[in-house]
């Protein structure tokens, strides 16, 4: 009886030490799930999503009775419940200055140019759009073209041109000339009215933003610290062991394209962001969007280590954004994925803890429908735990003086 008892406490000890033994590995532990609990960008890390474009400015009032954008939200998110995020409108794609909403807590918008916002009658839309969403639990990340309306270089266009030099007579007269105080006090007008209503923001074309990007941020973290934020800005791209980029030289036998491009690689650049842009090797550069060279550097590394440092201040969570056609947001280009390349792209990517979205288009507000029919594929397959085709080179791909 006493050996018995001696025995029990033992291995209640044991067991003690055992599990103490294993919150102190996983607490010290850098791969730990809990590290990032608190993140701003914790809740992308493992999450896929994809993108529902709205129009701004006088273009969502030109397509407003043709395109059902609401409908299209709902049918996302019918379709698609393990898809935990999507990336909607700020702005326009690509335009700085075409807004979706109207009203705006500091100015009014419509007074520089009409143009540049849609109807009262219409502002609701994205708004609506937001809700569905949020009602059924998905994180919404807002895009947002950070240049403003002084990228407008177009002067073919007597529209564009008229918007760029009343938003220089506004900043002139009103700001002293201060064209980038004049910027962010106009962003957060908006930004605050999306106040508890968005997770995050894509910020674009950074490069070309009026004043400081520090200053940009701290703007939108002064709404709501809790965002999470990418900056797309500058880009990584991968290197051999002499410190020589990487080129890719073709991308199988059938490549008519003789371009050689670069291979994306997503790492922490600023102290700014919380997850990265995602944006792949720019697609003018002849690289296309499900490059096999994804799947030989940046995949492998987005696996082997979801999360980077940026200089020993900040986590950032590694993301990407694939366009899943030939241009970005352009539903009559070619569809670049098919089912099976897309499916292995998430499972890994999501398994691994990283972030990812699929840059989907829209036709009359709703999702391509042969992009539709991919995530459905890839929503029924993550269901089912299904495993994919290993990965293999193309027949005729190689780098750069590999061949």
């Amino acid at each position: 009886m006493f050996n018995s008892m001696i025995r029990e406490r033992l291995f209640y000890v044991a067991l003690t030490i055992s599990l103490l033994t294993c919150v102190n590995v996983a607490a010290k532990s850098p791969t730990s799930k809990h590290q990032y609990n608190k993140h701003n960008a914790s809740w992308l890390a493992g999450s896929w999503g994809v993108t529902h474009r709205i129009d701004g400015g006088y273009k969502l009032d030109e397509t407003v009775n043709k395109s059902d954008w609401v409908a299209g939200a709902k049918e996302i998110v019918e379709n698609l419940p393990s898809a935990g995020h999507v990336i909607t409108s700020l702005t326009h794609p690509a335009h700085a200055y075409l807004f979706t909403v109207r009203d705006n807590n500091n100015l009014d918008v419509a007074a520089i140019h009409p143009d540049m916002v849609p109807s009262i009658e219409n502002e609701h839309i994205i708004f609506d759009v937001i809700e569905e969403y949020r009602m059924a639990g998905k994180k919404v990340i807002l895009y947002l073209n950070g240049a403003g309306p002084s990228m407008i270089t177009d002067t073919s266009s007597a529209n564009k041109i008229a918007i760029k030099k009343a938003w220089q007579n506004y900043y002139n007269s009103q700001w002293d000339g201060d064209e980038a105080a004049a910027w962010r006090n106009l962003v957060l007008g908006y930004v605050e009215r999306f106040d508890g209503l968005v997770d995050g923001y894509w910020l674009d074309n950074m490069n070309k933003l009026p004043g400081k990007v520090s200053d940009f941020v701290a703007m939108l973290r002064s709404v709501d610290p809790t965002v999470a934020i990418t900056v797309n800005k500058t880009k990584n791209y991968f290197k051999n062991e002499n410190g020589d980029l990487i080129y890719v030289d073709s991308d199988g036998i059938n490549d008519e394209n003789e371009r050689d491009y670069r291979i994306i690689k997503y790492a922490a650049t600023n102290e700014f962001e919380d997850f990265t842009s995602g944006h792949v090797t720019p697609l003018g550069r002849g690289a296309p969007p499900n490059s096999w060279a994804y799947e030989e550097y940046t995949i492998p590394d987005m696996v082997s280590a979801p999360w980077d440092n940026y200089k020993g201040k900040k986590d950032i969570l590694k993301h990407v954004w694939f366009p899943i056609r030939a241009r970005w947001s352009v539903a009559k280009t070619d569809l670049v994925f098919e089912i099976e390349q897309a499916y292995r792209f998430t499972q890994k990517l999501t398994n691994a803890g990283a972030g990812m979205t699929w840059s989907t288009t829209q036709v009359n507000g709703y999702m391509s429908a042969d992009e539709m029919e991919i995530m459905l594929e890839i929503q029924r397959r993550i269901n089912n735990d299904q495993d994919y085709i290993p990965y293999e080179r193309p027949s005729g791909a190689y780098l750069r003086k590999e061949n």
